[in-house]
């Protein structure tokens, strides 16, 4: 009997070693190798952060050059063929329709927060969020080229949010601020009119585009300016490495509900990085009644975001589903990569 227990136990432990080791060598075998890396790599620098090309257009609200234009490129890479439309409307509907495969939309500045526009048109139509890019918005002050002797405009012209960003700037250097319709929209009219005692304000890529000269760079105000902007396809995105998701959701209209609603992911361990509430603007109810935007880290398929959203069904009025996602780089990564140089060129001309 004892020695029956000892083989019993022996092969207990034997068979819980060779399970781990199989484990662990599985782990080893599924390990990207080097040569994966720098393929991967490769393709990053390439194609920019979505890692892959793209065969279809990128539509974005916009002139050519806008900020919203120079985040395309940044998520897809330089070669990748980009679609400007002039409204909101128009890209989700370019995307809807399948004449871009992509939609590049902003959703918020650290400056001036939120854009309600795209919040409410995420509600009208049936596309989901397939990545998320942080652009890092540096603002350009820009004209038509100088000729020997010729003075600097002193007139701006650059769309009401970029011209208060650069208000001290402007303040400090007598500059007049003239509103116009976008950042590279304005640059274009410069360049299109030959208005050479007008400045602009909008993005390096505005410049390249329209033939400006940067006659200073990194005129804003607080150089912590950033846009997060979100990538809209039709159907669900490819399964994400970091995964992030957000939904839409309204709750019933009693104490606690809100609270309630919350605690499903509370009590499952998972992180929530932004809630939002907007006006719900399609109701029958008289008054102000709210939906709130829900970001939180991890795929809505995972067992503990699936039970979170399950019992978030169950207490809720509604739920959409907006998409699981892979999130944008932490700001830290992109900040150590940047240079300050341009900032600072003393080759710039100067004000």
């Amino acid at each position: 009997m004892r020695r029956n227990r000892r083989r019993s136990r022996l092969r207990r432990v034997v068979v819980v070693v060779v399970t781990a080791s199989s484990n662990a060598f599985r782990a080893l075998t599924r390990a990207p190798k080097r040569a994966q890396l720098r393929r991967h790599a490769a393709a990053v620098g390439k194609y920019g952060q979505h890692g892959a090309e793209v065969t279809g257009k990128v539509a974005f609200q916009g002139e050519h050059g806008a900020y919203s234009e120079e985040a395309v490129f940044q998520h897809f890479g330089d070669a990748v063929a980009t679609l400007p439309c002039q409204s909101f409307e128009d890209l989700f509907a370019a995307v809807e329709s399948g004449e871009a495969a992509y939609g590049m939309l902003p959703m918020e500045n650290s400056q001036a927060g939120s854009i309600n526009k795209a919040y409410d048109l995420l509600m009208d139509f049936d596309l989901r969020v397939h990545g998320e890019t942080i652009l890092r918005v540096q603002h350009a002050l820009m004209a038509l080229p100088r000729e020997d002797g010729e003075a600097n405009p002193l007139k701006v012209r650059s769309h009401p949010q970029a011209l208060a960003q650069c208000e001290n700037f402007l303040k400090s250097n007598g500059l007049a601020a003239q509103a116009g319709a976008d950042t590279a929209g304005s640059a274009k009219e410069i360049a299109d009119g030959n208005l050479r005692d007008v400045a602009a304000i909008c993005s390096r890529l505005a410049a390249t585009r329209y033939g400006l000269k940067i006659l200073q760079l990194g005129i804003e105000d607080n150089k912590f300016n950033f846009t997060r902007f979100w990538v809209l396809a039709k159907g669900d995105a490819a399964t994400p490495t970091t995964p992030k998701t957000s939904v839409v959701f309204a709750v019933s209209d009693k104490p606690g509900s809100l609270v309630a609603a919350l605690e499903e992911f509370g009590r499952r361990n998972v992180n929530l990085v932004k809630l939002e509430s907007r006006p719900r603007r399609r109701t029958a109810m008289p008054g102000f009644n709210y939906i709130f935007y829900l970001d939180f880290l991890g795929h809505h398929a995972d067992d503990a975001c699936r039970d979170a959203l399950l019992g978030l069904l169950s207490s809720c009025a509604f739920v959409k589903l907006l998409g699981s996602y892979d999130a944008a780089p932490p700001l830290a990564e992109q900040l150590a990569d940047e240079s300050e140089g341009p900032v600072n060129d003393p080759t710039l001309m100067q004000i």
